[in-house]
């Protein structure tokens, strides 16, 4: 029988990042916590966290975190189906930054509205939210691979535009009238970070030309983003939906109109018969299609 108490301390120094704060959430002392790690890793004789900053699960710590859960999860939805209770443990789901600053936030408002459930998001590329539904991180996530996970399911959603803009002052500037992609690549552009992988997908797919990205600053920020593109700083590439209004205003021009990166979408999740979970996939795929088209190209 698996030592769930235990199991909890676990999951929130994951979560908290600190044996103080997850005592304080568990209204636990610090000592309690330690001993149920410690406890846990007698049981099984091996270590459940690399002690280190962040503080990170090893491969046993990380499936033990994914099974409660699970268990959670499944629990929580048994006792609505019997019950007519909802769901109060939070829904740790990963959404990438660029949704989370659009169509996401409508999400929020309409999930909420209906459920006393709390959602935890966390913030990630893309191209790695998958990876932390697959270590149990998380039940749930949007990502640009459609494979479900061992256990889980996915659902299709369409694609999301991504676009080369800059304002007329950084085409003057840098580009002084000649938007070739030779040109624009000599000239500042942005990433969010090492994982960010749109730009060099961007200059391999629509551009043809060898990925550089010799001449981009780093900003994590969906928000910063677009501020320093519209200070005219940098070219970017961004969501369509993000600057829909400063591209009808012409505040920021599209360098290659013909030349979009259309990223595909899809909402996976565990198959745990959670009323919950269902509840949030439907909400999800509601709001997607109001900002997301299904076809390939744009139209």
């Amino acid at each position: 029988m698996l030592d769930y108490k235990a199991l909890t301390s676990l999951q929130a120094i994951v979560k908290f990042q600190s044996f103080d704060k997850a005592a304080q959430h568990l209204n636990l002392t610090q000592s309690a916590v330690s001993q149920n790690i410690k406890r846990l890793e007698l049981h099984y004789g091996n270590p459940l966290l690399i002690r280190a900053r962040p503080v990170v699960p090893t491969a046993l710590g990380e499936q033990l975190i994914a099974h409660l859960n699970k268990v959670t999860i499944l629990e929580e939805g048994l006792q609505e189906e019997i019950q007519g209770k909802t769901a109060s443990h939070p829904l740790n789901i990963a959404v990438n930054n660029d949704v989370l600053a659009t169509w996401f936030l409508d999400v929020m408002h309409q999930f909420s509205s209906n459920n006393t459930t709390k959602l935890h998001i966390t913030s990630a590329d893309q191209a790695n939210t998958r990876a932390l539904l697959q270590t149990g991180e998380v039940i749930a996530c949007l990502s640009q691979v459609g494979t479900p996970v061992a256990g889980g399911d996915s659902l299709f959603l369409g694609y999301m535009d991504y676009e080369l803009v800059a304002t007329p002052a950084f085409i003057e500037h840098y580009l002084q009238g000649d938007i070739s992609a030779q040109n624009v690549l000599q000239s500042p552009s942005l990433i969010y970070d090492a994982q960010d992988e749109l730009w060099t997908r961007y200059q391999n797919e629509c551009l043809n030309i060898k990925p550089n990205i010799s001449h981009s600053h780093w900003y994590p920020s969906s928000y910063g983003f677009v501020e320093l593109v519209m200070g005219g700083t940098v070219c970017a590439l961004v969501a369509s939906i993000q600057v829909k209004e400063e591209l009808q205003n012409g505040q920021l021009i599209t360098l290659f109109p013909q030349n979009k990166l259309a990223l595909p979408l899809y909402w996976h999740w565990y198959k745990l018969n959670s009323p919950v979970l269902d509840r949030l996939r439907k909400v999800i795929f509601t709001v997607s299609q109001a900002y997301l088209h299904k076809s390939h190209l744009s139209k």
